[in-house]
């Protein structure tokens, strides 16, 4: 497990390194591995922020079962050569989605002079949006299935301000893995954007 903890952290570290220097990324498993793409970085303008600058955290972001299980394995096998190509693809989606998810709402926000850190390092921010993905994968009719739910909390974390729930599909532009990780890549930006669009007028954007 420990071991899993330490690939894991690794990935994630190398990943939060590119996304502070504001490059735009592609969260892959390897050389040549497709993987998860943020929205682009908004043209501007920004909003200059004078003192306190609204913070919004986002977390937990929970991904569906099939994902969990196969992390498991990843982290609790000792012999790769036991794991299975599709327990591998799933099991990066554990760390991927939580930090694009993120990484698309800090990039949504920016704009708004509003400052976005992953939960729980948020733990006093102004609000925190949390999402559970329930249901995030290809159908037999290569369409992505996107399905869960959305929570905006206030200060304290306490009571829900906002509930949405998430139900909708991408269709897949070429079959194969660079297809599904550009299906989820799309599907993880038209959630990001409806969020931010949804949570403007309590955040005070438009």
């Amino acid at each position: 497990m420990r071991r899993g903890m330490k690939r894991t952290g690794l990935l994630a570290a190398t990943l939060a390194f590119a996304l502070s220097a504001g490059c735009v990324v592609s969260v892959g498993t390897g050389s040549g591995s497709p993987g998860l793409v943020p929205v682009p970085m908004p043209s501007g303008p920004y909003v200059v922020t004078q003192g306190k600058r609204l913070v919004v955290a986002v977390g937990p972001v929970n991904v569906p079962g099939y994902i969990t299980r196969a992390a498991t394995i990843m982290d609790s096998t000792m012999n790769s050569a036991n794991i299975s190509s599709a327990d591998w693809k799933a099991s990066v989606l554990e760390w991927q989605i939580p930090q694009v998810v993120t990484e698309n709402v800090r990039r949504l926000f920016a704009p708004y002079g509003i400052e976005v850190a992953p939960h729980p390092q948020g733990r006093n921010a102004d609000y925190r949006i949390a999402v559970d993905l329930r249901v995030f994968e290809v159908s037999t009719f290569d369409v992505l299935e996107t399905r869960g739910r959305w929570v905006l909390y206030g200060p304290g974390g306490t009571s829900p301000m906002m509930e949405r729930d998430i139900a909708f599909s991408t269709h897949l532009h070429e079959p194969g893995d660079a297809g599904t990780k550009d299906a989820m890549s799309r599907a993880l930006a038209d959630l990001t954007r409806g969020i931010v669009k949804d949570c403007g007028g309590v955040l005070g954007i438009r």
